[in-house]
């Protein structure tokens, strides 16, 4: 059963009340009723095991019968840097990276990409993903929801990346240094920054100012992957390390 994202003011004295769209989505789609066992989480890494004993139009109550929180946390936080693709492509990429652990989504804007949207289309934007994000992540169960940032320039960010220990940009005309190589012998990191391209790929002046900024060149193998595939494969490749 998936774990459904709360705010941490829903539980007040180990009793649960639950308004707004989540009420719909039990109700509607799930169609729970009163007497049934669920987890919720919120924003502090708490889980909550509630009994519900009612379900009505607009609101869903029920005691708390069990809490626990986050076991320690050791795990590497991802962030992917992906070019903004087309709709589908874009969700589908979201909804895997997010199942795989991604800690947070920067779209980007590049010299190849070829979805532009207006500035005033970007919340929107943003919206929709975070709900694709929080779907995944109640379905895979994690304690924690991805951050979605709004679409920014691939120069912006470069310049804000100092923090990541980190730095791959997958690239298609590597064909030398493969990313386990980089991930192995070195001290564990706790920020990696991962950079995508959109279909067209980085141009070689993009490419350039990333190396500047401490961006290393990988390669995931000799087949060409679709932007969003190349996202799995570097995360299901950091995960098998150091997951």
């Amino acid at each position: 059963m998936p774990v459904f994202f709360i705010s941490s003011d829903c539980v007040h004295e180990r009793r649960l009340i639950v308004t707004g769209p989540l009420v719909q989505h039990l109700r509607g789609s799930l169609r729970v009723k009163a007497g049934e066992l669920l987890w919720f989480g919120d924003q502090n890494r708490c889980r909550y095991q509630v009994r519900l004993d009612e379900v009505a139009l607009t609101r869903i109550t029920g005691k708390v019968v069990d809490v626990c929180t986050e076991p320690t946390n050791s795990s590497v936080h991802v962030t992917v840097a992906h070019a903004v693709v087309k709709a589908h492509r874009m969700s589908w990429m979201l909804q895997k990276t997010t199942e795989l652990g991604m800690t947070q989504l920067v779209p980007l804007i590049t010299d190849r990409t070829v979805v532009h949207a207006k500035v005033s289309q970007h919340k929107q934007m943003v919206e929709r993903w975070h709900r694709i994000a929080l779907e995944a992540a109640q379905q895979a169960e994690r304690w924690d929801v991805p951050t979605i940032h709004r679409p920014t320039k691939l120069s912006t960010f470069l310049d804000e990346s100092v923090h990541y220990d980190v730095k791959l940009l997958l690239w298609e005309k590597e064909t030398e240094l493969r990313l386990p190589t980089v991930l192995r012998g070195g001290p564990r990191p706790t920020q990696i920054s991962i950079l995508v391209g959109p279909e067209g790929g980085f141009t070689d002046q993009e490419v350039d100012a990333a190396k500047r900024c401490g961006y290393q060149t990988v390669t995931l193998g000799p087949r060409t992957l679709r932007s969003e595939t190349s996202a799995l494969a570097a995360l299901s490749v950091i995960q098998s390390e150091f997951d």
